[in-house]
């Protein structure tokens, strides 16, 4: 099994709202529907070492995800941000089902092109933001121990590394 890194926060002290950037809109799974929003995904995870999926497994991998949220999965949470320029990337916040008090982001992607402008970092706060809207206090997630680019983004966002796992 791959080690991962796992971070927590608390995130009881967020805003409700975390509003989006200047520009930036969302559009929902609900919206786009399974093969759009996968597509979108799969760009986003482009030359991305640690993410496996191919255009052949992308909407299946997707379901996988859908299957592991539980009764606690809601289309309209996990969304795709884009802005007058295009795609951004993806972010999917999740609640756990039968503890709603803890969340994590299943998935978050940035597009090639929009890398290394701190969109990643947006992005997560807003997810974590999402959560809390949904009533969420704690945010927990992981990582692979080399994905730095991750790393960074739970650092600048006020996680913290509490142990590994696996």
């Amino acid at each position: 099994m791959t080690e991962k890194i796992r971070v927590e926060r608390s995130i009881a002290h967020l805003p409700d709202f975390e509003p989006l950037p200047a520009g930036w809109r969302t559009t929902s799974l609900a919206e786009l529907g399974e093969e759009a929003f996968s597509g979108v995904m799969l760009r986003a995870s482009e030359g991305d070492p640690f993410e496996t999926s191919t255009p052949e497994s992308a909407v299946s991998d997707l379901r996988e995800l859908i299957e592991a949220a539980g009764p606690a999965f809601v289309a309209e949470r996990w969304v795709v941000l884009s802005d007058d320029d295009g795609e951004i990337g993806v972010v999917l916040p999740q609640t756990f089902p039968g503890h709603p008090e803890t969340g994590t982001i299943f998935y978050l992607g940035v597009v090639p092109e929009r890398r290394g402008q701190g969109a990643g970092r947006r992005l997560h706060r807003w997810g974590m933001g999402r959560l809390r809207a949904v009533k969420a206090e704690r945010y927990v997630d992981s990582t692979d121990p080399r994905n730095e680019a991750m790393r960074a983004i739970f650092r600048a966002n006020g996680c913290h590394e509490v142990d590994a796992i696996g």
